[in-house]
């Protein structure tokens, strides 16, 4: 198999989910569309960031907060030995995630899940785990 041809796949199927998301969110106001990128666990760009900034405090807050443990829980599975220590990390996160859920079952909560779902599946397609043991 040719790397090019897997990697012009790879952007082709990149090109298709960003096309989607934007089908998905025509005809929602930004804020919505923001909390939607946020429940599915995606990284805000700047710019939305921003928006939040200027026009909820609340949400951008949770959205900072939401950053912030993705970029440590990133931090963490590149420091992983194995590929057993990063899906054990991910179960736990999981795990801890899901305690406080039990508790109140809020929407921040979900976002945080999500996250770090997303943030342990672009782990598992990177150099990084496919090096490891």
């Amino acid at each position: 198999m040719n790397v090019k041809s897997v990697q012009q796949v790879n952007d082709y199927f990149k090109a298709m989910q960003q096309f989607k998301d934007v089908r998905a969110t025509k005809g929602q106001s930004p804020l919505e569309s923001i909390r939607n990128t946020l429940m599915l666990g995606k990284k805000l760009r700047t710019d939305e960031m921003g928006y939040l900034q200027r026009h909820d405090s609340n949400l951008y807050d949770q959205a900072k907060s939401l950053s912030t443990e993705r970029q440590a829980y990133e931090d963490a599975l590149q420091h992983s030995r194995s590929k057993a220590d990063a899906n054990y990390y991910n179960t736990f996160k999981l795990m801890q995630i899901a305690g406080q859920l039990k508790r109140g079952g809020s929407e921040e909560q979900l976002m945080r899940a999500n996250s770090i779902q997303d943030a342990h599946r672009e782990f598992m397609r990177s150099s990084k785990y496919a090096s490891l043991r």
